[in-house]
């Protein structure tokens, strides 16, 4: 018997998945822009010291790089959009936590939450649109759509919160974010496509635990060492400590867990573990620098939050128009020399800001932040192109995860390395400037203290004199400006450290010129004991390059699989038919990412990324039995069934394929797509059956499918003396216990009928005048034939 089946699917709707995953990644990011420039205010609003306002702005990033790994398996596992919906849910209560605060504390737990939520966002996000964009080209655009909505909302969150600062309270900028997440996750839950990872994977829980202390560990060590009492303290040595056992813990257990939630691996792939030290370093700039300068804004020169948010909109705004242009550029120029260009602008304009005043105008900020956007711009979208698309395509997710991971690590390490680094230099250069500003010996040492407890607006609380203020208040505005220029400096350094990364990691490689694909060349014969490169015709021999071998295992069969080496543009390389043991050995043309392709009669095919360094690689595929279904019918008495109608439907109620049963009742369906399925019978005299059957990705299933026999009793209800058929008249049927097992209406020629009835004593009641109620043995199977006459009551 055939059957027919239909592959499987990719996304329907693979613009729409784009458009809720970015609009994820905007919800995610609008906070680090919104809280960034509303520090002075909360702080303000709470009596919070500058080390509080970093767990403000680290409360959020910390749990954001912690749990990114966890939720991407947590997708792979359970599925993409179960997690993405996670993170709207965390996200809306985390943010309506802060909105509601009344304490700093609250802030954080709030700001907690809600990182807990962008990171199930952030993984979420990357991996729907890798799964929804198989193809290399189509999926950098909507990478760099999802980069794009990423500044989009870092550039709106700052503007969002001045407008509604001039008008209400800080808790008010949580407001949008509550509403945004709230709203998207609606229609994600109608009309958000899932989907997950075909490799088995397990949560990986040691790793997840030995990942947070480290994390926790490091992030509060820094921000509990940069402040008033010193590196020296306990509880900073313990956690330094905590976050060095952590990591080593992490290690070892990533190396023994048969499912890692970040496999080691991965950083063997030279242009995955430079885009992960790129992405660190430049979030570690970007956010430390963000941080440094919204301080130096409020508290120094005093400007209202809406004015910080319009200089960070230069900063944002440049960065937004710079992705979707160096989107376009991906396919023609090699991905490393735009990361130079974007990691030399970031740079440039670090060192720009350290000849920044206390007293700068709009307009001198106005060209080193516009050339740090346009820095930005040039390399968050390679950045992510470049994680996802150097490692196999069914790892995306990991690689997303990791990569998103290493991005909050140093976005988490930014506000408190330099917000370290900014105390430290203001405390030590305010005694030198508090003593060029003629202030008496007892009023520098009240400002230096004060500064210590309470921050830099503390001096103005002072109750010192009109003519004591405003030295003091010119002091820290030179020893916070100092300061600025340091971190400045030290964010410069940073992307000196990303550039040698890429030039040495990920190279400088451009992309082959997209060109059509060439006619498929028959394959080389069974018996081609050798490799054979893809020469087409009036085609020049590709150049030799490093080795790709391996073995090509199948599940079922024994048909030698034919492998083909394909550029990422869709220009096929080179092709061979491996041996018989499943070995193979292609000629790559040089170091680079390409796609395998393994096919074989009777498999399903399978395709890998495959990044290939300049020495041999080896990479191992196994090619999956394609998933059938087979089965028999069978009567009660255990007879089988012959030419009863089988129907295979998916979860969805598709139907995959249709059939009869054979002469032995048996049938067989081939090629369904592995999952849950539902095999529904229909025969003669046989109550229909429906039964649930898992079809698995490594060969066919088989089900046993058992009929109870179904009578039918059918007839026609006639009145007066003619016997005339009488339509609209109601016939029940009642089994012997006295409960009504059917009823019916008769139609025009008064016949009515009851099917899949068991064996057993009924009563068939027609109402008439008066009702007419008529006993009846059925016997289980076949058709019986009852006609009922009613009859007019003597007037």
């Amino acid at each position: 018997m055939s059957a027919i089946t239909t592959p499987h699917r990719p996304v329907a709707r693979p613009a729409l998945t784009t458009v809720l995953a970015c609009l994820g990644m905007f919800a995610a990011y609008v906070p680090i822009g919104s809280v960034s420039v509303s520090l002075s205010r909360i702080q303000q609003g709470l009596g919070a010291s500058t080390s509080d306002l970093q767990w403000v702005s680290d409360a959020f990033i910390l749990p954001m790089a912690a749990l990114i790994l966890t939720f991407g398996l947590i997708g792979d596992l359970y599925g993409r959009k179960k997690a993405y919906l996670a993170g709207m849910l965390l996200f809306a209560a985390g943010s309506v936590t802060s909105l509601t605060a009344h304490g700093v504390e609250q802030v954080w737990v709030g700001q907690a939450v809600a990182g807990a939520g962008a990171a199930a966002l952030a993984s979420s996000t990357l991996a729907l649109i890798s799964h929804a964009y198989p193809d290399f080209r189509a999926r950098a655009k909507a990478i760099a759509a999802w980069a794009a909505s990423l500044s989009i909302g870092m550039a709106l969150g700052p503007l969002i919160s001045g407008v509604i600062l001039e008008h209400a309270t800080w808790r008010w900028i949580f407001l949008p974010a509550a509403v945004i997440t709230a709203v998207t996750g609606l229609v994600a839950v109608r009309m958000l496509e899932d989907s997950r990872s075909a490799h088995g994977r397990a949560i990986d829980v040691p790793g997840q635990i030995a990942a947070i202390v480290f994390i926790v560990g490091l992030i509060y060590g820094v921000i509990e060492g940069g402040g008033a009492d010193g590196w020296a303290q306990p509880k900073v040595v313990v956690a330094f400590v905590a976050a060095a056992l952590g990591l080593i813990a992490f290690v070892v257990a990533e190396l023994r867990s048969a499912s890692p939630m970040l496999s080691l691996k991965l950083f063997a792939v030279r242009p995955f573990t430079g885009a992960g030290v790129v992405n660190a370093v430049v979030m570690f700039g970007m956010i430390g620098s963000v941080f440094t300068l919204s301080l130096f804004f409020g508290s120094v020169q005093q400007l209202s939050v809406l004015d910080i948010a319009w200089r960070m909109l230069v900063f944002n705004g440049v960065s937004v128009l710079t992705g979707p242009l160096v989107g376009r550029l991906m396919g023609k120029i090699a991905p490393g020399l735009l990361l130079c260009v974007g990691l030399l602008g970031v740079g440039g304009a670090m060192l720009w800001l350290t000849g920044l005043e206390t007293d700068s105008g709009f307009g001198a900020m106005a060209g080193p932040l516009a050339l740090f956007g346009l820095g930005m711009g040039f390399v968050m979208t390679p950045i992510s192109a470049v994680a996802v698309g150097s490692v196999p395509h069914h790892l995306a997710g990991m690689a997303g995860a990791g990569n998103n991971t290493l991005r909050q690590l140093g976005g988490a390490l930014g506000p408190a390395v330099l917000g370290a680094v900014l105390t430290s230099r203001l405390t030590s250069a305010l005694p030198g400037h508090l003593a060029d500003s003629g202030l008496p010996v007892t009023d520098q040492q009240k400002v230096g203290e004060a500064l210590a407890k309470g921050g830099v607006g503390a001096a103005s609380h002072l109750g010192l004199s009109p003519e004591a203020t405003g030295p003091a208040l010119g002091a820290i505005g030179a020893s916070f400006t100092d300061a600025v220029h340091v971190c400045m400096t030290v964010g410069a350094v940073g992307m000196l450290v990303a550039l040698i990364a890429t030039a040495t990691l990920i190279g400088f490689r451009r992309p082959q010129p997209a060109t059509p694909a060439p006619a498929a060349s028959p394959a080389p014969a069974p018996d081609a004991a050798h490799d054979t490169q893809a020469d087409q015709a009036g085609q020049a021999p590709l150049p030799t390059g490093p080795a790709l071998h391996g073995h090509i295992r199948s599940s079922a069969g024994t048909a030698r699989p034919t492998v083909t080496l394909v550029s990422l543009t869709g220009r096929q390389l080179a092709r061979t038919v491996a041996r018989p043991d499943g070995r193979y050995e292609l000629t790559a043309p040089g170091a680079g990412t390409y796609v395998m392709v393994a096919a074989a009669d009777g498999h399903q095919p399978q395709a890998a990324t495959v990044a290939v360094g300049d020495e041999p690689l080896a990479h191992d595929l196994v090619l999956l039995g394609a998933p059938g279904l087979s089965g028999v019918v069978s009567g009660a008495d255990g007879l089988p069934v012959a030419a009863a109608v089988v129907i295979v439907t998916d979860a969805r109620g598709e139907v995959l394929g249709s059939g009869r049963t054979g002469t032995e009742g048996e049938f067989t369906f081939g090629e369904l797509p592995a999952g849950e399925l539902t095999v529904a019978v229909n025969a003669a005299g046989h109550r229909p059956a429906a039964v649930p059957v898992t079809v698995g990705e490594g060969g066919s299933g088989r089900v046993e499918i058992a009929l109870t026999a179904g009578a039918r009793l059918q007839g026609a209800v006639r009145s007066g003396t003619d016997l005339r058929p009488l339509a609209d008249a109601r016939v029940t049927l009642v089994d012997a216990a006295g409960n009504v097992a059917a009823t019916a209406t008769t139609s025009a020629d008064g016949a009515y009928a009851f099917a899949d009835l068991d064996a057993g004593e009924y009563s068939v009641v027609a109402s008439g005048y008066p009702p007419v109620a008529t006993p009846l043995s059925v016997t289980g199977s076949g058709t019986d034939a009852l006609d009922i006459e009613l009859s007019h009551p003597a007037s």
